[in-house]
């Protein structure tokens, strides 16, 4: 009677761990499942050996004997750039972007006309506008004139 009700116990841990139903084994296969069991967990543990001990990966590209450094970093670039596409264009993508915004921002920066525009505008604006002594900027009212329709100001051009 023991060995009846061990028996449905493992029975039941088997389906449970191989994902069968209890019908599914037979009761004769119960020594044999055990045996397939005991097999899984070694391999199992292997894996678990082999996983703990994996190295970086280099691609072995075979270039003979003696290959240059340069020719093996390449090598394993290009090698990289096959298996991450996505990530390389993203980031060669970046790299043109930055390219771009540096040609045009130097291009901006060494413009002199524009330099010069910004500069005259600067001074205009700092003719016309004064600043109080709570640090309020305002125009006073030698620096503008009101319109004939009495719905705008026109800033007066006054040299100093």
């Amino acid at each position: 009677m023991e060995d009846r009700s061990k028996l449905i116990q493992e029975r039941h841990r088997l389906a449970l761990r191989f994902n069968l139903s209890e019908s599914q084994i037979e009761p004769e296969l119960v020594p044999l499942m055990l045996a397939v069991e005991q097999s899984v967990n070694k391999i199992d543990q292997a894996a678990a050996k082999v996983n703990d001990s994996i190295k970086p990966v280099v691609y072995n590209n075979h270039y003979g004997h003696n290959a240059s450094a340069w020719t093996v970093w390449w090598g394993n670039l290009s090698t990289g750039i096959g298996q991450n596409i996505v990530a390389v264009s993203l980031v060669f993508s970046a790299f043109i972007f930055c390219c771009v915004a540096a040609f045009i921002l130097k291009g901006a920066i060494t413009d002199q006309e524009k330099i010069e525009l910004a500069e005259k505008r600067w001074n205009f604006i700092t003719r016309q506008f004064v600043r109080d002594h709570n640090g309020e900027y305002f125009i006073p009212k030698e620096n503008y004139e009101v319109t004939p329709d009495k719905k705008g100001v026109r800033l007066l051009n006054r040299e100093e």
